[in-house]
């Protein structure tokens, strides 16, 4: 049975040793540093462009506008080796190295050399960086604005990121996608992550006044068209960008990639629901999951103590097909069904997580009132194989918006999973990601091309 502690002193030092423990864990697991040395974009002597940021690590990964991408393996100082797909590493497919460095400077380019093709060398785009700190409330956090080559003022784009925690100046790839593309390009470390101040948290409310503060700084800068700055939002960035764009007037445009319309709880449903389709189960077991879900939200949601009638419910099911369906679903249902933690300890977790009076996620929060009063012009695009967002609801929910009048686009990739990603296998753990669906990385360049009155490409 999975019963609750509930003495005082115990539970004192059940939190203690759990934080010793997480700190330990920290200690002695965190991630290496991102190897920034060779960020930037490269064209090739086909005139391809590519795209290099860091994975984790010294692991790198590449990207072309067609949509290919694969981590880069590091081989030596300066080389190295990519796989098939996503992640792959053998057999080797592509070698790749970096020109030596005369100084502290980027390489001025790089090699090339595929398996099936002759090896071409390819030169570094010289766009300017600046590295900054933004001003958001008594926090500061630190950014990077990409410049396009040409004569300024340029328009702009500022990338609103999801809910992960690394460093987005340091790994987004997309700053210098739209920089190659002449866009300038401002990407900043959200609060609690990276090199910026505060603690991290999922707040919409916090993290879009992040954003206000961001296009206050970009409309500030010099060699950039105050008139012409767009937000994009990925993923989480979705219910933060529009939010954004109602905090402060004039913003050209939004482009939302894979973000969804419905409130936190009905994305933390979906990733059981789906899981529940790919694996064939019907109505009675969605509703069998769905009483287990809603212990988790009262809780979660409405702060009612309901931890020994949620132990209760997981004994009664825990040996059910469905329930192993769903272990490891994008969804806090999924996570207790595939979780080896014992109760207890999650809700002691639980407890830390929302302590304070700051409100750690906006789990309630529905983005459909924000949308509606919009008038700027959007794109919104799907996966439609998301196993994280919902996206056929919220696609329904944007065309009852668009009949309104309201300036929305809708572009679906109907085989791609979030992320727009490619992939391989049946079930959303049997998955293997493969690239960007093609004309993915072109259809968010000619958005913001188009919002920002560039109608010819840039040399």
């Amino acid at each position: 049975m999975r019963k609750i502690i509930s003495k005082k002193g115990c539970v004192t030092i059940c939190i203690l040793m759990v934080l010793a423990g997480l700190a330990a864990w920290h200690l002695l697991f965190r991630p290496d540093p991102p190897d920034t040395r060779f960020n930037g974009a490269y064209r090739l002597d086909d005139d391809r462009l590519v795209f290099v940021v860091p994975r984790e690590g010294e692991v790198l990964r590449y990207r072309l506008m067609n949509g290919q991408s694969g981590a880069l393996w590091p081989v030596g100082e300066a080389g190295y080796e990519s796989g098939p797909g996503w992640s792959g590493r053998e057999p080797v497919e592509l070698r790749v190295s970096f020109d030596p460095r005369s100084d502290d400077g980027p390489p001025e380019g790089l090699r090339w050399q595929p398996s099936d093709g002759p090896e071409q060398r390819a030169s570094r785009i010289d766009l300017p960086e600046v590295f900054s700190s933004i001003p958001a409330g008594e926090l500061l956090l630190r950014c990077k604005l990409v410049l396009p080559l040409g004569e300024p003022p340029h328009p702009a784009v500022i990338l609103v990121h999801g809910s992960g925690k690394d460093s987005a100046v340091d790994t987004y790839y997309m700053a210098y996608l739209f920089a190659a593309h002449g866009i300038a390009t401002l990407v900043y470390d959200k609060r609690g992550t990276g090199g910026s101040t505060g603690t991290y948290n999922q707040n919409f409310h916090l993290l879009s006044d992040d954003t206000v503060a961001a296009v206050g700084w970009l409309r500030n800068r010099p060699e950039i068209d105050p008139h012409r700055i767009h937000l994009a939002g990925y993923s989480q960035g979705g219910w933060i960008a529009p939010l954004a764009a109602i905090k402060t007037p004039g913003i050209r445009s939004l482009l939302i990639n894979y973000g969804p319309m419905v409130p936190i709880t009905e994305e933390d449903r979906w990733g059981y629901r789906y899981a529940l389709q790919e694996n064939g189960f019907g109505e009675d077991a969605l509703a069998e999951a769905d009483r287990v879900n809603e212990i988790l939200g009262a809780i979660a949601d409405h702060g009612e103590d309901r931890w020994d009638e949620l132990a209760d419910a997981i004994d009664e099911v825990e040996d059910q097909p469905w329930f192993e369906a769903v272990a490891g679903s994008d969804s806090m249902l999924g996570y207790v069904a595939g979780s080896k933690m014992p109760l207890w300890v999650a809700r002691l977790y639980f407890a830390w997580m929302t302590r304070g009076d700051e409100v750690f996620a906006d789990r309630l929060y529905d983005p459909v009132p924000t949308v509606s009063e919009l008038e700027v012009p959007s794109l919104w695009i799907f996966g439609g194989e998301d196993s994280s967002v919902p996206s056929a609801d919220s696609i329904e929910i944007l065309e009852e918006i668009r009949l309104t009048g309201r300036p929305v686009e809708i572009e679906v990739f109907p085989d791609a999973e979030h992320g727009i990603l490619l992939f391989e296998g049946h079930g959303s753990s049997d998955r293997v990601y493969l690239g960007y669906a093609p004309g993915y990385l072109d259809l968010q360049v000619e958005w913001l091309r188009s919002q920002s009155d560039l109608v010819m490409a840039p040399d």
